[in-house]
């Protein structure tokens, strides 16, 4: 993404990300991502080529976008004042909030993408760095013996497998079988 997203945005490119941002999600909801093309966004979007180009390297950094303004600001810090025994149920709670905040869209998105696909893979890719940046900022160091980096990768890669099984392959489960899946899992780290 060629703006920096923490810095302070004008109000005329928040309307151009949301514009792009907006044009991607109703075509996904559409048509496969490989059926996208660049010049249908830009029509869609009412912005031309160069605008586009202004803002993204490609299409694919343009989906990137999408997951993130979708996902909002989760607040990390919320986790490093949370209990250690409690920080797994909040972000898990978090990244589910997500999913199920945007569910009739994903689910139009889902139903035109393959499981295998792309934009699947994009979305896999998204909420698995997002976990991690979100496990890394409150795992318990003193707690294990395993590098703290080890660790909040496996609780991350446990979130996304969760999440995964229950909002993205269909399984439908109830936050408390969220957390009790995911505890099963972790149950053997040390």
């Amino acid at each position: 993404m060629k703006k920096d997203l923490d810095a302070k945005l004008s109000r005329g490119t928040v309307r151009t990300l949301e514009a792009f941002s907006g044009a991607m999600m109703e075509l996904l909801q559409t048509k496969p991502l490989a059926s996208i093309s660049i010049n249908e966004l830009c029509e869609r979007s009412s912005y031309p080529r160069a605008t586009f180009y202004n803002y993204f390297d490609d299409r694919d950094d343009l989906l990137n976008y999408c997951w993130i303004a979708l996902s909002g600001r989760m607040r990390i810090d919320d986790l490093e004042s949370t209990e250690p025994a409690r920080r797994v149920d909040v972000a898990l709670d978090m990244m589910a909030d997500v999913l199920e905040g945007n569910a009739a869209m994903l689910e139009g998105v889902l139903d035109h993408n393959p499981v295998g696909g792309p934009m699947f893979a994009s979305l896999r890719a998204f909420i698995t760095r997002r976990s991690r940046e979100l496990m890394r900022s409150c795992v318990d160091a003193e707690r294990h013996s395993l590098p703290v980096e080890l660790v909040a990768d496996h609780y991350a890669n446990v979130l996304m497998l969760v999440l995964e099984w229950s909002y993205l392959r269909g399984h439908g489960l109830t936050r408390s079988e969220l957390h009790g899946y995911a505890h099963a899992l972790l149950d053997g780290v040390e």
